[in-house]
């Protein structure tokens, strides 16, 4: 295999012009503030740390009621430690009893063998908070030289394919990782609306072969259209690059340098890794995930993803993926969603985002992170999703805390 140059020269250039200013990694170094778990997480309080604990006890005493629906948990971490961890027991073998299908297995979302935990262990799905994890592993890959640049097209880096149509050759990584690929697919329905293809899609044998038999319905680059299989397209570009099972490579690069030892992972049909949602981790070992990029790549001295990659992840590449939900504003980078982009003043907040409630939120500049998992995907349910109590509740009052003068002037 062919090893590539890890950066390109627009890369280093867009890098160089950034430099001028401290970044949160630099100031996080030259600090003292910074903890990173071992073995297990260091604990502290929310008043320790500068939290309101009374928002938070709040917030959890609404979670135990069940007025937001099936919240599973909720970990809030500042400065790397653990001020707040909680746990809510649903009887899920109860609830979906009446739900299930004549087709239990893992994309039934109501057997309970599956969802919302894997064979009754602490191991919870992050549905497509996978896509997160996948984007990392795109990064980490681009940097070691196992693939190149976002530049490189579907026709390169899936040769077995025999993907003859020029326009979806043609498609880069980049427009991948944001959605921007032009496939005509349809995601933004129900997701028990059997005209969706992300349902569709999980009952064919070749997940990425049902994608690249669908027809091109913008050019690439042009249009975002969500489509959880762009990402299973990863799965394959970059097992096929190494040469590598996904979990091995993940495991070997990213998991076991921040901590990670139990996870399972779905395979997909066609042999390769479920990227597009099938990821099960521990709520404390999610949290792991979510200070990894709030500490811009860094876990303790070692740079397990380039601070770079994480960097150009965040970015909202697409400004508003709602654009006829006026109230509904949330961009998205590099298969993260970004929450809040501080335009109107109050701290950036990204993060990723699963289906049924599984959210890693990040707040660089607070050094603050909400994990929550959960099961709302009922239909029929009222709730509000987490990243909006999780900004309005906790993240705005410490904002103000701070003296961050835009937030503090009601802006």
């Amino acid at each position: 295999m062919t090893r590539i140059a890890p950066l390109t020269l627009c890369c280093i250039l867009m890098l160089a012009a950034c430099t001028d200013a401290e970044s949160p990694r630099q100031s996080l170094l030259a600090s003292d503030t910074q903890s990173w778990p071992g073995e297990d997480w260091q604990l502290s309080t929310p008043e320790q740390e500068g939290l309101d604990g009374q928002a938070i006890t709040l917030l959890d005493r609404e979670f135990r009621s069940g007025q937001h629906g099936y919240v599973d948990s909720m970990l809030i971490i500042r400065n790397g430690r653990m001020v707040f961890e909680a746990y809510y027991e649903y009887d899920y073998q109860k609830i979906n009893a009446p739900l299930i299908s004549n087709q239990p297995g893992p994309w039934n979302y109501y057997d309970i063998k599956w969802h919302p935990y894997y064979q009754g262990s602490e191991l919870h799905t992050v549905q497509s908070s996978t896509k997160s994890v996948m984007s990392a592993l795109v990064g980490i890959a681009i940097n070691r030289g196992d693939l190149p640049a976002t530049s490189a097209v579907l026709g390169e880096l899936l040769p077995h394919r025999n993907i003859n149509d020029p326009q979806k050759a043609a498609i880069t990584l980049d427009n991948v990782l944001t959605m921007r690929s032009g496939f005509e697919w349809e995601e933004d329905v129900s997701y028990w609306d059997p005209s969706n293809d992300a349902i569709r899609v999980e009952s064919s044998n070749d997940w990425v072969a049902y994608l690249l038999n669908k027809p091109m319905s913008h050019d690439q680059g042009t249009t975002y259209k969500y489509n959880s299989t762009n990402t299973q397209l990863m799965s394959e570009i970059v097992s096929t690059a190494t040469g590598q099972a996904l979990d091995d490579y993940a495991n070997q690069l990213l998991f076991k340098p921040i901590g990670i030892k139990k996870y399972f992972w779905k395979d997909a049909p066609e042999g390769f890794k479920d990227v597009a949602g099938g990821l099960y981790f521990t709520a404390q070992d999610f949290a792991r995930f979510a200070l990894l990029y709030e500490t811009e790549g860094l876990w303790n001295d070692k740079q397990v993803i380039p601070s770079e990659w994480v960097t150009r992840s965040i970015q909202p590449h697409i400004k508003d993926t709602f654009p006829d939900d006026p109230g509904f504003n949330v961009g998205y980078g590099y298969q993260w969603w970004i929450y809040n982009d501080g335009t109107d003043g109050g701290p950036v907040m990204y993060g990723s985002w699963g289906w049924g409630g599984q959210f890693a939120l990040i707040v660089p500049e607070l050094n603050l992170i909400g994990v929550f998992t959960g099961w709302n995907v009922h239909e029929g349910l009222d709730y509000q999703y987490a990243y909006s109590l999780f900004y309005n509740r906790i993240v705005l009052p410490t904002g103000r805390s701070t003296g961050n003068p835009a937030i503090v002037s009601g802006t």
